[in-house]
């Protein structure tokens, strides 16, 4: 009988310990609602105008202008440099103000690309950047006002960014609060990595590169080869998903620390960390 407890008592003990641990020491992968519109309002100040855009901003923006990286330029000088930029003989817009320059520059990237920031064989006639209106971005006007707003005011600058609710944006109801929205599934593999921006900082299996072109984060187009020998006892599989819940862990050599964000375990659903996971582990 006591040989009996002895083994119901470890048995609990054990299954105690590998439920706590369950709880407590896995990252929790949740689902992340996308990142919410947001919209000036009339009555907005512009202090309020200033902090909608510095959040729009890192959301949107930091992560390429950083200065980490050859991406895109760092922004802290913009105050002073936008209009050493218009003068250059490569410009090619008609910005006379900084939120002149600065809207153009968010709408029309290629007015005037900084020296070494252009698209790999344009000679700096191109710029990577997106247009801010489409694309992954897709800010609207009251967003793109808001992110000049918060550049003018880093540059020390007078904000002077109107206030009024753009009007697109005043025709879109806005969801109710008790219905919040809730971030689809990405269904495949590919979707997973364009939700989560990976292609941005990665060159990535079956996604296009420019020749010669230069990305923030490793090269992944061969990780399935090197992945499973990166960390003893650790499989191809496991090393890809600890490297994107544990960035910082084991870095690629020749990249810094906190380049990429360390928060994937609350954005992901599980189902897309094994999308991901499974496509970079698999031979292309």
């Amino acid at each position: 009988m006591s040989g009996f407890l002895g083994v119901t008592t470890y048995a609990v003990g054990l299954i105690s310990l590998f439920t706590a641990f369950s709880y407590y020491g896995i990252p929790q992968l949740v689902p992340e609602p996308p990142p919410a519109k947001e919209n000036s309002t009339g009555t907005m100040t512009t202090e309020e105008l200033v902090a909608m855009g510095s959040r729009i901003y890192a959301r949107a923006c930091v992560l390429c202008h950083s200065g980490v990286g050859d991406r895109a330029p760092k922004l802290d000088a913009i105050g002073t440099v936008w209009r050493e930029r218009t003068r250059d003989v490569r410009y090619r817009g008609s910005a006379r103000t900084l939120e002149d320059y600065l809207r153009e520059s968010m709408l029309e990237p290629s007015a005037y690309v900084v020296s070494g920031f252009g698209k790999p064989g344009t000679n700096d006639a191109e710029s990577p950047m997106p247009a801010a209106a489409t694309g992954a971005m897709a800010l609207s006007a009251s967003e793109i006002n808001a992110v000049i707003g918060y550049l003018q005011s880093m540059a020390g600058d007078k904000v002077t960014v109107t206030l009024l609710p753009d009007p697109v944006d005043r025709a879109k109801p806005s969801a109710p609060a008790s219905e919040p929205s809730v971030a689809a599934k990405a269904p495949d593999a590919i979707s997973a990595l364009r939700k989560f921006q990976c292609d941005v900082c990665h060159a990535l299996p079956k996604f296009p590169v420019e020749e010669g072109e230069q990305r923030p984060g490793p090269d992944l187009r061969g990780i399935w080869k090197t992945a499973g020998h990166r960390v003893d006892g650790m499989d191809a599989k496991g090393f890809i998903s600890e490297s994107i819940l544990f960035p910082n862990k084991k870095l690629a050599q020749g990249f810094e620390p906190d380049l990429m964000p360390n928060d994937y375990g609350d954005q992901m659903l599980v189902a897309e960390l094994q999308l991901i996971v499974d496509y970079l582990a698999q031979e292309h």
